[in-house]
């Protein structure tokens, strides 16, 4: 587009000339200049044609535009917020701005009525963290329907850029396959929030039987079978649960890195790199994988590890926790287990390391976490507007806003310099609320996926609290030197993909808890591996593979 423009400036230029010289008038009256000066692009007083900005808009600092102008966005909201225009950010940019977002705010049924609004083209002119696929990104982008937004990031988004050239990562999960850019992403530069699950022990229960942090699988073992059998909670009872999560998989996300798997991080929760070969490898399949389930087997069958573990979920958790039978559990941060409990418990202080040596956390995701978090559509008359309307969300005051709101109304900065929400908010959480429900009156992120920076001084959610902070801290050393963003697939890819990986995931999830359980035999292994290379595994692998090349070659 900037090239075009470029082309027909020195077009009209060159006719310019060429009629001047013949003694012919200028084009003072041709309708395409009249056009051009209309939107800019002429400069007064002059008959020469030049790139320019939009009449509308200030190409820097608030407010954004001349005059208000009103945009209409389509976004999640979350159970714990208020009506989004109710929220204090919002108001406060809106001031800042002269823009005004019409919010259409789903609460249910998202994808249904996004996948609605798309086909019957009634959509609004932009879509902020309305889940959008990747599916969607590439094919509305490739129509036009999602603008590309390749040149609009060069002229008006200083501060993505900034950060695209501090963290090259950021473009090569920002740009499709086709070289074009269709969204902001949401982009996290905290190892606390990456950083996903850590594994706290009850250090109440360490105490009282003497016992040390774990520092190996086996030392894990070992104290899981002291948490079984000395009644550390001092009830006479034998009903310790030495290990629980809301899931299993968050069991299993916190011992792949012990069995040297995910050496690339979460991001990429199937395929990590062979470092001997340097190939890309399938883990659901390698040995590797084998020793940690017949680990978790060993833990299952000795009643270490929750007996409910397959049908868990966060209540149940917490309502153990409540009543002090649990010994360790893993999440992002400490508040899951409850927050009355968990001042009881400690993140480990090493990463495990496992029974072949490796000693590595790879519970660590990519900074990009939404990629298609904030698009633009066809139907948005002020595409430069809605531009730097984002933009200012990648800077570190844009960050604190949508995180901490507005200094001396919701939040403010300590001494040492720190900030925190104002002590009158969090304080005083009426009885009946959440901090979450009253945390969102004043700031929108509560749900996550905003598109924007977050970083660890601004964000005050339970990864950047005391325990779970420290948490993150001691496992930050021990995550993957390299980690992995998500790759970009053409839509062919994405189809054929699609159906492999859904047979192939469907069936590891339907082995591996069985394994677990012991109803599967571990000597039917190769009979599981051969099951699974049937289901076009190769062919899986080698698109995977062209994926990652482009990844690598960005």
């Amino acid at each position: 587009m900037r090239q075009s423009k470029r082309f027909f400036a020195m077009f009209i230029s060159s006719v310019m000339l060429i009629l001047l010289l013949m003694g012919c008038a200028p084009l003072n009256n041709v309708s395409d200049v009249d056009v051009q000066k209309e939107k800019g692009t002429v400069q007064e007083g002059s008959t020469e044609v030049s790139e320019s900005i939009p009449d509308y808009i200030n190409k820097e600092g608030f407010p954004i535009v001349k005059k208000p102008i009103t945009l209409t966005a389509m976004v999640y909201r979350h159970s714990a917020q208020p009506t989004w225009k109710e929220i204090l950010a919002w108001q406060e940019y809106e001031k800042m701005t002269g823009i005004k977002i019409e919010w259409e705010e789903l609460t249910s049924e998202v994808t249904e009525k996004r996948n609605l609004a798309l086909a019957s083209g009634d959509y609004p002119d932009l879509f902020y963290r309305a889940e959008v696929t990747d599916i969607e990104l590439i094919k509305y982008g490739a129509q036009g329907v999602f603008i590309d937004l390749n040149d609009l990031i060069d002229e008006y988004a200083p501060n993505f850029k900034a950060l695209a050239e501090k963290y090259p990562s950021l473009l090569k999960t920002a740009r499709m396959p086709d070289g074009n850019i269709y969204s902001f992403v949401q982009f996290t530069d905290s190892d606390p929030v990456r950083i996903n699950p850590k594994l706290y022990i009850n250090r109440t229960w360490l105490d009282r039987i003497g016992k040390e942090m774990p520092t190996t699988t086996d030392e894990l073992y070992e104290l899981f079978k002291a948490f079984r059998d000395e009644d550390p909670n001092n009830n006479d009872k034998p009903d310790e649960i030495p290990w629980t999560s809301q899931s299993l998989g968050h069991v299993q996300n916190s011992l792949y890195g012990a069995f040297g798997l995910r050496n690339r991080g979460s991001s990429h929760p199937i395929v990590d790199m062979d470092e001997e070969t340097g190939k890309l490898r399938f883990i659901p399949i390698q040995d590797e994988f084998k020793e940690m389930l017949q680990f978790l087997n060993k833990l299952y069958t000795e009643k270490l590890l929750d007996q409910e573990i397959f049908t868990m979920n966060v209540a149940q958790m917490v309502g153990k926790a409540s009543q002090d039978l649990v010994g360790a559990f893993c999440h992002t941060n400490a508040q899951q287990i409850g927050v009355s409990n968990q001042d009881d418990f400690e993140g480990i202080h090493v990463a495990l390391k496992g029974p072949r040596g490796h000693q590595l956390w790879s519970g660590k995701r990519g900074h990009v976490g939404g990629r298609a978090a904030f698009v633009i559509t066809d139907k948005c008359k002020y595409p430069e507007a809605a531009v730097r309307w984002m933009d200012y969300f990648y800077s570190d005051e844009g960050s604190k806003l949508i995180y901490l709101g507005v200094e001396g109304k919701s939040y403010e900065k300590t001494a040492d310099g720190e900030y925190n929400f104002l002590s009158e908010i969090v304080d005083n959480i009426p009885e009946g609320s959440t901090f979450d429900q009253v945390i969102s009156h004043y700031v929108p992120y509560a749900g996550g996926g905003l598109p924007g920076l977050q970083k660890t001084e601004f964000f005050k959610g339970g990864e950047t609290q005391p325990i779970g902070l420290k948490a993150g801290i001691n496992m930050a050393s021990f995550t993957p030197k390299e980690v992995w963003e998500k790759f970009s697939y053409t839509l062919d890819e994405i189809d054929e993909m699609g159906a492999i990986e859904s047979d192939i995931i469907g069936y590891v999830n339907q082995m591996v808890p069985q394994f677990i359980q012991g109803k599967i035999s571990f000597s039917e292994w190769d009979n599981y591996v051969s099951a699974i290379t049937k289901m076009n595994l190769e062919r899986y692998m080698e698109i995977y593979t062209k994926a990652h090349e482009r990844y690598i070659a960005e």
